[in-house]
């Protein structure tokens, strides 16, 4: 057997780019440590891990100064519920049932599924300070003045770096839609780019972290852009895509201006574009309705993103308790990817705490650390997690138990402390080379107060017991496996039909506006998204691309819903269209709500005829309907996949503050 040949192998751009990223990471974190022994005292040695974890998680985002202000807020504020935890046994179990339900519902989704992870880790390991309860204030005044230094320093680096908003993925994917409005309409490749752009702009116009995370407001301008391209993939799916030879002139010269637009825009004048947008609209009224809607739709949108960019303050979103309430509402339905993980979340962090309690040993702290660090959204990774964990911590173990008979007493240790912590920043989050050197910094400082051979023993043993709980939780209490999230967002993503048809209801009786459309939109392009990177993992090949079909038509569907709520929106409908309108709605909902999926022939699409185009939307999306619903008669659940080796995971943030300790 070739071992060489299964090692991953590390290019030296890898290497260049984890020694970047992981140094001033570490850095932040020895310093805060260290300056947090010598001051306070090692036994706050923990603060430095939680706000360590705050500075990995926060790094590299383009936070508003108020982004840094709510984050700074939120860490005091679990450290205070953490050490009102501290103050009774019976107050810490209650607090480590129900917290999670809360920190998870404001801070993850199934597009941000590690969002809780800073905040539940603050609250974990605060109450791991083993110090009486006089002291209590002491903790927060600690937790303080970290939270201030890491506020200091990520003003520091937010005016140090230059935070412009990423234009580049917009000017690509103009001159993509540009490009296919000149090809002879075999440009498939084309539509594909305009799309992952689409989804691009959808994820960067996306708020995933909820109110305690605030973004600049340029999201406003990616969901503008984000509309444009899907028109655009729209139009190019159809049949009429080419143009008839009347139409084609005006292809080249939309495609010129776009090219002119994706050169031209900037954040300081966009007058000249704007204008020349306008004169091209003005001459778009006798286009035919698929082209001309398309044509006007896109000069429309452009000119609002235009606009949008050279405004001196964008359009934010007003803080409401009302919203926030339904959001955690929303979060903690049941079957939900949050409600799952917060319930297992929950029952970890109750039964660490309890057996802790039990057990009463100084270092059985590792129950809890272990166990929290193990737990992982999804059941595979929890497993991936505990395998890398128990086979990191064992070659860390023996590899720290010899050092510790050559190491030159206690400035040794800390020595070794800060190369193998320095090392943890820069390996792959939740892999075996990062748990090895998590452990090897956790048995090095364990070994200065107990020796070297009980700091291996309690650490292995803890992990064990650790590995257990997660085991448990994982396996018998709401189990999330990624085939059954596959699922339940196939499930969520069709039941949105029926908010676009609740929507097109109330436009219709001109009781909501667009602004409701937006978050519908964007959450149904992540959760489409969503699935098609979980569709090579839950099915076996011959089955994806009947679903790959599925997803395409149920992306076609949202199109074309949304573009017939705007017209019902814009347009001016008569008295006996709205009502056939309506009529149309209250059909389709009862298609939507039948547990039948055999397909239904009572939905028939309204004939709009002041409004030509809704009729033909109505009409292709009733037909885009039937075919889904075929489907979806004949596949209730995604067959499993044939056992494969696992694929190697590319973890989107770092986690190497909690295993600091």
């Amino acid at each position: 057997m070739n071992i060489r040949a299964k090692l991953p192998r590390i290019s030296r751009a890898d290497v260049i780019k984890r020694v970047r990223t992981g140094l001033p990471r570490a850095a932040f974190y020895v310093a805060l440590f260290y300056f947090i022994t010598l001051v306070f005292g090692p036994e706050y040695g923990f603060v430095a891990s939680v706000t360590g974890t705050a500075f990995n998680f926060s790094y590299q985002k383009k936070l508003t100064f108020g982004g840094i202000v709510i984050l700074g807020i939120s860490q005091i504020f679990v450290c205070c519920v953490a050490c009102l935890a501290s103050y009774h046994i019976a107050l810490r179990l209650t607090l480590n049932a129900l917290f999670p339900f809360f920190w998870v519902a404001l801070t993850s989704s199934p597009f941000n599924p590690k969002g809780y992870f800073p905040g539940m880790m603050s609250f974990i390991f605060i109450q791991l300070i083993q110090v009486e309860w006089e002291k209590t204030p002491y903790i927060i005044a600690v937790s303080a003045i970290c939270t201030a230094a890491l506020a200091l320093l990520l003003v520091i680096i937010k005016l140090c770096r230059k935070s412009r908003p990423d234009y580049a993925v917009i000017r690509d994917g103009l001159r993509s839609v540009a490009r296919r409005l000149t090809s002879d309409g075999s440009g498939d490749d084309a539509v594909e780019d305009i799309q992952s752009i689409e989804n691009a702009l959808y994820r960067m116009a996306y708020d995933g972290n909820n109110f305690v995370h605030k973004q600049k407001g340029t999201e406003s301008i990616y969901y503008t852009f984000a509309l444009i391209f899907q028109r655009a993939s729209y139009y190019f799916s159809g049949s009429a895509a080419r143009g008839t030879e009347a139409e084609r002139p005006k292809h080249a010269e939309l495609a010129a201006f776009l090219e002119r637009a994706a050169d031209g825009f900037n954040e300081t004048d966009n007058s000249a574009l704007i204008a020349e947008a306008k004169e091209l609209l003005a001459g778009a009224a006798e286009f035919e309705a698929w082209f001309g809607s398309f044509y006007r739709n896109i000069l429309r949108l452009l000119m609002i993103a235009l606009k949008e960019m050279t405004e001196k303050r964008a359009p934010r979103k007003k803080a409401s308790l009302r919203r926030y309430a339904g959001e955690v509402r929303n979060h903690l339905m049941i079957n939900t990817f949050e409600l799952r993980f917060a319930m297992r979340l929950s029952l970890v962090s109750f039964a660490s705490f309890l057996l802790m309690f039990l057990l009463g040993s100084e270092h059985s702290y590792w129950i809890a650390l272990n166990a929290f660090v193990i737990i992982q959204p999804s059941y595979e990774d929890s497993v991936s997690r505990t395998r890398a964990r128990l086979i990191g911590s064992v070659i860390g173990c023996l590899i720290t138990y010899g050092a510790c008979f050559i190491l030159p007493g206690t400035v040794g240790l800390y020595a070794y402390f800060t190369v193998v912590i320095t090392l943890m920043y820069m390996a792959t989050p939740g892999k075996m080379p990062q748990a090895m050197f998590a452990t090897s910094a956790g048995v090095s400082m364990a070994s200065i107060t107990l020796g070297s051979g009980a700091a291996v023993e309690y650490r292995l043993l803890y992990l064990a017991m650790a590995a257990a709980i997660v085991f448990i939780a994982n396996r018998f209490f709401f189990p999330s496996t990624k085939r059954s999230r596959f699922a339940v967002n196939m499930r969520e993503l069709y039941g949105m039909q029926k908010i676009y048809a609740e929507l097109l209801r109330a436009v219709v009786c001109g009781t909501a506006g667009l602004t409701e459309l937006r978050g519908v939109l964007i959450n149904s392009h992540m959760l489409r998204t969503e699935l098609l990177s979980l569709l090579p993992e839950v099915c076996p090949e011959e089955e994806r691309d009947g679903y790959r079909r599925v997803l395409l038509l149920l992306a076609r569907m949202v199109a074309e819903a949304e573009q017939m709520i705007v017209l019902a929106k814009t347009e001016k409908l008569t008295a006996d269209e709205r009502a056939a309108v309506l009529e149309f709605v209250g059909q389709l909902k009862a298609v939507l709500a039948a547990k039948d999926k055999s397909g239904r022939e009572d939905l028939r699409a309204p004939d709009i005829r002041s409004v030509p185009f809704f009729t033909d939307l109505a009409r292709r999306y009733c037909g885009n309907l039937g075919e889904v619903n075929a489907f979806f008669a004949t596949h209730r659940r995604p067959p499993r996949p044939k056992p494969k080796k696992r694929a190697a995971d590319k973890p989107e943030h770092t986690e190497a503050g909690a295993s600091a300790a």
